[in-house]
């Protein structure tokens, strides 16, 4: 078994299975009985072998060399031997990047470009999220019929071991016919999907909204003339997303966008947290992977993380130690995770101490997997090569509740020891949790910067961090820059702060919420305005990926007081639409300015 093709969490799953709690285990465990488990896998060359040659129960190609497959748990270790099977790593949960619409320079933009209102016909906004009010009016036209092309809810008409297009697709044509029904519960027997949470809904409001459910059309979101691929992701047996769930819907709606031959703008709303925030997570490569298949723009916001204590950084030197101290308060969490990511060239040890004083043994690559006991909680770790990248490791490290009881309160402390240091530097990330846990759970020494969330760390994504309209200034929860690697993010910051959206009360049509994610529906919005105006009015499908992404970056408002830019909470400025799409214009009109 070559140790390194596989993540660290799937290593420890593999060696601790009964260490994990069953929260956990349901994650990507399928069949108890057969002992099936899930897997993204990262390959080359024929998948049909991979299936035959390792039993493999279920495959289902996600395109740009990855798939998602059902296995044995005694075959892992046999795939993982074969050199086509390039990475294996457990599916990754994720959370909705929210907390909780009309400040953003040309949005709802009623002059004319070229004698053309622009609203964002022709284009596709696909959202991937908790799903969508498929009749709230402002997803409706005015002749009553649905703007919502495709919705797969993933969530209704699962079976086991059954994966790639499980759930229920709903075309227009079925939304149509639910809504010609007047009331809510004769829809929802026709199509049955609902946003019990109301985070897609939001966002889909927000970035396309008609406004038809207010006074004027005053909530009218960014491109309120685009249709929709929704996906609602998720499981009926699952309140959470998956890394995994966000790959199939990712691969459903560039399908639907190749069918109905339009350009697209993806749109995101979730984040994780224990990668290495360089661009090497699996949903990230798959994002590059993906990105240029088709007339796509892709926008996530950057998390909001910026103030939950949950990094902290250092710098060791040979023979030096530093203590990392993890506060615990909430005694009914069950698990809880963090990662320590170096430089391999870099010889750190490990030492973790319980809040009652126990203390593993000193841990380096001589010990790569290894579990303690302390005081009912499990604490297992991993210490392996590297992944993905020579120059980065990780040191991965699980607490897992034991029996009936939670975690626990305390002070955990983690000591690295600097052995042999030629570079010195190191991040630790913990798991995003709860907005409830999130204040019981720190880091006592935290860092405000590199607190973006994956997938907004990834190459080929537009990375949005989120500002108050009211006072200008950014968000104090804003996942802030750069990257692990240096790279630029946020790429740009919107509103962010209590706006007014689609809600998914029977009693009331509107809320307000807060958060990156409606900072980036704000941005998927300017796209599909930049799209249209590129692709059909001045009838260039070269409008699209890097090239959008530039005009927005390079209009961007930059406020003085906040300079220089780019930096790590602003980027490149505040977005501005009506900015951007007059450069565009300048462009095109002087040819030799076209890159």
């Amino acid at each position: 078994m070559i140790i390194n093709k596989m993540a660290p969490l799937l290593q420890l799953a593999l060696q601790y299975e009964t260490l994990l709690t069953d929260e956990l285990k349901e994650s990507f465990i399928v069949d108890k009985t057969q002992n099936l488990w899930e897997l993204v896998m990262e390959y080359e060359g024929d998948l049909e072998r991979l299936r035959t040659d390792y039993e493999l129960e279920a495959v289902y190609n996600l395109q740009g060399g990855f798939a998602q497959i059902i296995l044995r748990k005694d075959q892992i270790g046999n795939l993982s031997n074969d050199p086509y099977a390039l990475r294996l790593s457990l599916p990754t949960v994720m959370q909705y990047i929210d907390i909780g619409v009309g400040q953003i320079c040309g949005s709802n933009l009623e002059q004319s470009m070229d004698g053309n209102s622009l609203d964002g016909a022709g284009v596709l906004l696909g959202i991937i999220d908790s799903g969508i009010r498929y009749n709230h009016p402002d997803f409706i036209t005015d002749e009553g019929t649905t703007r919502i092309a495709y919705l797969w809810d993933q969530t209704i008409g699962n079976t086991d071991n059954q994966i790639g297009r499980d759930g229920t697709i709903y075309t227009s044509e079925q939304i149509n016919e639910a809504l010609r029904n007047s009331e809510i519960n004769q829809q929802i027997m026709v199509v049955p999907s609902q946003d019990t949470l109301g985070h897609g809904t939001a966002l889909a409001g927000v970035a396309a909204g008609n406004g038809r459910g207010s006074a004027n059309r005053q909530n009218r979101g960014v491109a309120p003339g685009c249709e929709m691929v929704i996906v609602k992701v998720g499981h009926s047996e699952r309140n959470y997303p998956r890394d995994i769930d966000i790959m199939r819907g990712i691969d459903f709606v560039i399908e639907k966008a190749v069918e109905l031959e339009r350009p697209m703008t993806i749109l995101l709303g979730v984040g994780s947290n224990l990668e290495g925030h360089d661009g090497s997570a699996p949903l990230e490569r798959y994002i590059t992977r993906r990105y240029e298949n088709w007339l796509l723009n892709f926008v996530v916001g950057t998390g909001n993380e910026g103030n939950k204590n949950t990094h902290t950084s250092g710098n060791l030197v040979t023979g030096q130690s530093q203590s990392i101290q993890i506060s615990i308060e909430a005694p009914e969490l069950r698990e809880y995770g963090c990662c320590i990511w170096k430089k391999f060239s870099d010889v750190m040890s490990l030492v973790i101490q319980s809040p009652s004083g126990e203390e593993t043994d000193e841990l380096s690559l001589l010990t790569p997997n290894r579990a303690y006991l302390f005081d009912e909680v499990a604490v297992l770790i991993n210490y392996s090569a590297p992944i993905t990248s020579i120059n980065q490791q990780v040191i991965y490290i699980l607490f897992q509740a034991q029996g009936d009881t939670g975690i626990g309160s305390g002070l955990w402390t983690l000591t690295l020891t600097g052995t042999e240091i030629i570079e010195g530097n190191y991040h630790v990330w913990g798991t995003i949790l709860t907005e409830r846990q999130a204040s019981r759970v720190r880091f006592l020494s935290p860092d405000v910067n590199q607190t973006l969330t994956i997938p907004s760390t990834a190459y080929a994504i537009t990375k949005v961090g989120a500002y108050n309209g009211n006072t200008i200034q950014v968000a104090n929860f804003s996942g802030r820059g750069f990257t692990a690697d240096g790279r630029v993010a946020p790429d740009l910051v919107a509103p962010g702060v209590n706006i007014t959206a689609p809600a998914i009360s029977a009693e009331t049509l509107y809320t307000t919420i807060t958060g990156t994610s409606v900072a980036a529906a704000f941005v998927a919005g300017a796209f599909i305005l930049l799209m249209e105006y590129g692709v059909y009015v001045l009838d260039d499908p070269n409008y699209y990926g890097e090239e959008l992404r530039i005009y927005l970056l390079r209009t961007a408002q930059r406020p003085s007081s906040f300079a220089p830019y780019p930096n790590s909470s602003w980027g490149y400025g505040l977005i501005c639409i009506r900015a951007a799409l007059t450069y565009m214009k300048e462009m095109a009109e002087n040819s030799d300015g076209r890159g």
